[in-house]
């Protein structure tokens, strides 16, 4: 799983500058937290989608031509809906998603013509993640996550194994940072939880736990932040046209599970 930032485009701040929410909008809030992308694309981004939402986007003069979902809100009568959806697909927006919500539901309405994007979508998609919990997370009223997502422990394990850590104690930090409950998986506590499975032991290279806390420092978080580098990634390839304009005519069957669970949302 790459972690390359792609927000380092100037034809990227360039085409940002040129759209309007008319040619585009953008549902975010905790994956673009901090990004340098959310200056530059302040004026197309709204909150995290929810119930109604879309509906009330198709009442603007015109509505617009390409719709981006990253973040929306989880629960009953707060999800976005799939008949939302349907319609605003019927209307002749351009839907895409990834990352969280958007992932999940681009799962599913793929057979109406919702794309989506990204690591995340495609890990849903194959079913090698099959839970919302992946990506679900706490976050403050500035939408700055509080807690670590699931994805985000995996690719911050991922981080860490190419850089030399002892692969069995990267997997016993990522059993037990799993075994979490996403509301209690906050950073103090996955600091805590390094201090354990990283301590130093003959099996470890000198400095294992003090890159491992490194790397547990907010700064550092852009660096294993899998939900933010799928949304930065697709509003690059959204916006520059490089994302596929239609969904694939040959789909992979929607997981058991992902229909199950968007079905209780």
């Amino acid at each position: 799983m790459s972690h390359t930032s792609p927000v380092n485009d100037p034809a990227l701040s360039r085409a940002l500058a040129e759209f309007d929410q008319a040619d585009l909008v953008i549902y975010a809030g905790p994956s673009l937290a901090d990004s340098p992308l959310t200056a530059p694309a302040a004026h197309l981004i709204l909150p995290p989608v929810r119930d109604g939402d879309l509906t009330a986007l198709l009442t603007r003069t015109p509505p617009p031509t390409t719709v981006l979902m990253i973040d929306g809100y989880f629960g009953a009568g707060q999800a976005v809906s799939l008949t939302e959806i349907q319609e605003t697909l019927g209307r002749g927006v351009r839907l895409y998603g990834c990352s969280s919500m958007g992932a999940l539901r681009a799962v599913e309405a793929r057979p109406w013509g919702m794309i989506g994007l990204g690591v995340i979508f495609t890990d849903y998609l194959t079913g090698r993640r099959t839970a919302d919990e992946n990506v679900a997370l706490l976050h403050d009223d500035h939408y700055r996550s509080l807690t670590a997502p699931t994805v985000n422990v995996d690719l911050l394990c991922t981080l860490l194994a190419a850089e030399g850590v002892s692969a069995g104690h990267c997997e016993e930090f990522r059993r037990r940072a799993r075994e979490l409950y996403f509301g209690d998986r906050s950073y103090s506590a996955l600091r805590q939880l390094a201090r354990t499975c990283f301590a130093s032991g003959s099996s470890l290279a000198p400095g294992t736990l003090e890159l491992v806390l490194h790397r547990l420092t907010p700064p550092q978080l852009a660096h294993w932040d899998a939900k933010r580098h799928d949304a930065e990634s697709a509003i690059r390839d959204v916006v520059l046209g490089l994302a596929p304009t239609s969904a694939p005519t040959e789909l992979i069957p929607v997981p058991e599970c992902i229909g199950a669970m968007l079905a209780e949302a």
